[in-house]
């Protein structure tokens, strides 16, 4: 195993692919940069392994990260940006922008795109010059769409008034300068020219064009614009190509259709204009199927309005009403919990479920929980503690090698990048998500043909394989009545401690350690579950108490860096209702609701929203208005494809009406 084990990764789906690196790197990379890559010998920007990832159809969300105190800050930045633009302020989103400029220089040449497009450029420059261009764009692109919904309603005014006049030469001027930064981002790895000559759209059919997912963004973004500004020639070729690219390209479900429906809303809007409705509709379907499946609803409200009015048009009354019925039950949903549905329609939106470990944290707490000083620590690797200090404080970046050095030496996995497994196959990854999709719907049958090949897949040797692989052999145990309960709960909790005490969580208002790496949190989440089954839901209780605790002080910014946290939540908030301690589950369940509705993945949002029913009864509120919930929660299990969930729901909404 090298040292970056997801270039080796890179490599092996290439070579599968049949792919040149040339080709793959074109635009994004040189060549001799990518060769250092796959050979696990370059700690290259992780932004530039996600665009070499997506060009090869594949999502880096299921990836593990332990990034450089540089590095997520310039995340954490990122993400901050994106939700304050998403959520309406764009004032705190231009602050920290600005913040996030000066602690990300780009080098002043690289700063004339038409310049640097025709010049060999350093890389990481390129990639921050280009999503600079980008937020610039998108902040000229709000500031329209700010001064076009402050004088929408105001048709009774006179259209030739100087106010008119002078507010329509504004928006004019904003999407000119949004249009200028978006072609200017477009520019770093794409020609402009062969953009709209057709070149483009021909290598996308004939496979000689890969294109990585915030490339297909930018474009997009552009193409909107143009479409605001009237300039729509050519665009519907050039969209159905981008179509066509991600159906077969993008080999990533959840990935592929959140930019399907991205696509879907420019192509959709031309489809209506051309009153080519069932064309419209038979996408729209795809679409949608595809998001149901997991759970994503980021874009898909315009993808709904659009579907509803081809509907209406074909004169399909009830099919419409299906898909209104959805939609008015989302923005309920997003009212109630003070959102503006519209924070998951921007086409420069992707629900991202990454989990971030911050080296210096990391380093701190494992080192800690051993009870190793940093003299010991860093024995033949630094020369003095004070090294070791300003990693752990976040004032240094350690040496890539070094650091390798520290994380064997405290037993934990050293790979900079990595999933739940220790694996240079990246289709191993694949196939424990696949585990983990078929186990949250309950379908026990497939989990256990994937089980038996992910075992035959990967090196047992490995403690966080022997964790993953035999922590969900354990789990099928139980459910087929092989072993008891506290058999189960044994094996559960010798294979944590493998490498993750339960005693590492928060406790007693000391801050301990760090958040488990996801196959320890999947074992955390098993010991909880099955605690309650053995009758000690007070124990399982306080465990996800401290779990949730160690996560809010692990967490500089709460965000969804660590996806898993969120059964924590879903069954802290239910047990804590179960045990009547009404406030604090509602607590839990309006902060999961709320983040998961912003995240724009509502996989298990009806379980929540079911508890706050049981709550609600409880406390004998009004009870016309605590049925809500019960009916929002069915519609949401049904939009999941989640059907025992569903049937189950329907039956509790039929008890109430009698």
């Amino acid at each position: 195993m090298k040292l970056e084990n997801i270039g080796i990764q890179i490599k092996i789906l290439r070579g599968k692919a049949g792919m040149s690196r040339k080709k793959l790197c074109d635009g994004l990379c040189s060549e001799s940069e990518l060769v250092f890559i796959e050979k696990g010998e370059s700690a290259a920007d992780l932004i530039l392994l996600v665009a070499l990832l997506e060009r090869l159809g594949k999502s880096a969300e299921q990836l593990t990260y332990i990034l450089t105190i540089k590095e997520y800050q310039r995340f954490a930045a990122r993400d901050e940006i994106e939700d304050a633009l998403r959520l309406g302020d764009l004032l705190k989103a231009e602050k920290v922008f600005e913040h996030y400029r000066k602690n990300n220089p780009v080098s002043e040449g690289k700063k004339n795109s038409e310049k640097s497009s025709k010049e060999k450029k350093n890389e990481s420059d390129k990639i921050l010059f280009m999503y600079e261009e980008k937020i610039l764009g998108i902040f000229a692109l709000e500031e329209y769409e700010d001064l076009c919904n402050k004088n929408r309603g105001d048709s009774e005014k006179v259209i030739q008034n100087q106010n008119s006049i002078k507010d329509g030469v504004l928006r004019s001027a904003k999407l000119e300068i949004a249009s200028k930064h978006l072609k200017n981002a477009i520019l770093q790895t794409l020609s402009y020219k062969e953009l709209f000559n057709g070149k483009l759209i021909r290598e996308l059919d004939g496979d000689e064009k890969l294109l990585a997912m915030f490339e297909i963004e930018n474009i997009l973004l552009f193409l909107y614009v143009q479409e605001k500004q009237g300039k729509w020639q050519g665009h519907l070729e050039l969209l159905m190509a981008l179509y066509r690219y991600l159906e077969k390209n993008a080999h990533d479900d959840e990935l592929r259709a959140q930019y399907l429906a991205k696509v879907g809303i420019l192509l959709g809007g031309l489809y209506l204009e051309k009153k080519e409705f069932s064309i419209c509709i038979k996408m729209h379907e795809k679409i949608l199927d595809l998001n149901r499946e997991y759970g994503m609803i980021v874009c898909i409200l315009p993808i709904l309005e659009q579907i509803i009015m081809a509907y209406k048009e074909q004169g399909n009354i009830d099919r419409a009403r299906f898909y209104m019925v959805h939609k008015e039950n989302f923005k309920a949903v997003f009212y109630e919990f003070h959102l503006r549905i519209n924070c998951v329609n921007k086409l420069y939106y992707t629900c991202k479920l990454r989990q971030y470990f911050v080296e210096g944290k990391l380093i701190s707490a494992e080192r800690r929980w051993k009870g190793i000083s940093q003299t010991e620590l860093i024995d033949g690797i630094y020369k003095n503690p004070e090294n070791l200090s300003r990693i752990e404080i976040g004032k240094a970046n350690a040496d890539r090698k070094k650091f390798y050095a520290l994380m064997e030496r405290l037993g934990v996995d050293k790979t900079r990048y990595n999933g739940n497994l220790f694996t240079d196959e990246y289709q191993i990854l694949e196939l424990d998500r696949n585990i983990e999709k078929h186990l949250a719907k309950k379908q026990y049958e497939e989990v256990g043909h994937e089980l038996y090949l992910l075992e035959k897949s990967v090196d047992m040797k490995e403690k966080c394989n022997q964790q993953l692989v035999l922590g969900l052999k354990n789990g099928e145990a139980f459910r087929d009545g092989k072993i008891t309960c506290k058999e189960a709960l044994k094996k559960a909790n010798e294979l944590l401690e493998m490498t993750y005490h339960l005693e590492n969580t928060e406790k007693d208002r000391m801050q301990y350690r760090r958040i488990p790496f996801r196959n320890e949190m999947y074992l955390f989440n098993q010991i909880c579950i099955l605690l309650r089954r053995d009758g000690r839901i007070e124990e399982a209780i306080e465990f996800l108490e401290r779990m949730m605790r160690t996560y809010d002080g692990a967490v500089e910014k709460r965000k969804y860096h660590f996806k898993d946290v969120s059964l924590c939540q879903i069954n802290l908030s239910k047990w804590m209702e179960m045990e009547n301690r009404l406030e604090e589950a509602e607590s839990i369940a309006n902060k999961a609701i709320r983040e998961k509705l912003v995240c724009g993945n509502i996989n298990f949002i009806h379980r929540l929203l079911a508890t706050k029913f049981d709550i609600f009864e409880k406390q004998n509120n009004n009870v016309l208005y605590y049925k809500g919930w019960l009916r929002w929660a069915y519609f949401l299990s049904e939009w999941c494809n989640d059907e025992k969930d569903s049937q189950i729901l329907q039956k509790a909404i039929k008890e109430n009406k009698e």
